[in-house]
């Protein structure tokens, strides 16, 4: 690993007008391992660096691989901004699968990333038009 890992992590949390307060905050890392991990002082573990990228919202290997392409998500300053439904939801472990499932729907190039909500869409519309029957 290079230090261009460090560089890129900056790129993204100052993308997002982050302080390297909320990157920890968020991680879970402390702040002066994230100062020195984007100084290239430090290089991350691999469950750091994962949970770095996780935080930030992008693939490990966009952190990683200077040929990918870096592309910031957008993303919301906080989980406040979210409807009360939404922050319920986002907050009840039972929601946890689901999560994963979107962070890695983000992943996604834009036409899969389209297809699939398209069949969600399609798939709950029949699950509320097709009439349940019960024995």
């Amino acid at each position: 690993m290079n230090d261009a890992f460090g560089k890129r992590v900056r790129r993204l949390r100052l993308d997002r007008d982050w302080s390297q307060q909320e990157l920890s905050l968020r991680s879970g890392i402390s702040t002066p391992h994230i100062s020195s991990i984007e100084r290239g002082k430090r290089f991350p573990s691999l469950e750091y660096a994962k949970r770095i990228a996780d935080a930030l919202g992008v693939a490990l290997v966009a952190l990683c691989d200077d040929a990918s392409e870096l592309r910031s998500p957008k993303m919301r300053g906080s989980a406040e901004e979210l409807p009360l439904y939404l922050q319920n939801f986002v907050l009840n472990e039972e929601a946890t699968p689901y999560l994963e499932v979107a962070h890695q729907m983000s992943q996604l190039p834009k036409e899969d990333a389209d297809l699939l909500s398209l069949v969600i869409g399609l798939l709950v519309k029949r699950r509320y038009e097709t009439p349940v029957l019960t024995p």
